[in-house]
């Protein structure tokens, strides 16, 4: 199962962070839209995920609530464009919300910086150090660290849990 350390942080000023990313990069982010429905399971998280320009995805992944760095694993399925998968899982099992969001992600060695406008919640960024099978959470962890350091995210920016979590508190 792939693995991730994890980070996400509430970002105050968008166009700074993200020129800061880019420069960062050495190249400029691509931006595109994704719409997540969540589903109610009893351990960990699973989402079906709508990406322009991406055949759909259905996505299992567990990881701490907490700030700061933190082990997610997951596993993606991919799916044929047009299923029906959102209207046979929502018969059988509760549907959490939907989120939708505009990403950019820009690639900063092997983390995935993404950098989020979601709707009705805010701007935010995570960072996705993608483990290879050879590293440990605490290398992750470091580059995690390194990198909020040099993306100018402090500890107080950091929040835990998901956005949709987020988005269901203000209801």
């Amino acid at each position: 199962m792939p693995r991730n350390v994890e980070i996400k942080a509430v970002i105050k000023n968008f166009a700074s962070f993200l020129l800061k990313a880019e420069e960062l990069s050495g190249s400029a982010g691509k931006t595109f839209k994704q719409v997540d429905t969540f589903f109610q399971v009893p351990n960990g998280r699973l989402k079906f995920r709508e990406e322009e320009g991406r055949t759909p995805q259905l996505v299992f992944y567990d990881r701490p609530d907490e700030e700061g760095p933190k082990l997610s694993n997951f596993e993606c399925c991919e799916l044929p464009v047009g299923t029906n998968l959102v209207s046979v899982l929502s018969q059988a099992i509760n549907v959490k919300g939907v989120l939708k969001k505009s990403r950019t992600l820009c690639m900063i060695g092997q983390t995935r910086v993404h950098i989020d406008r979601v709707e009705g919640l805010g701007d935010f960024m995570e960072l996705e150090v993608q483990l290879t099978e050879e590293q440990t959470v605490e290398e992750g962890d470091r580059i995690a660290k390194d990198l909020m350091e040099k993306l100018g995210v402090s500890k107080d920016d950091l929040i835990q849990g998901a956005y949709m979590d987020h988005v269901l508190k203000k209801k």
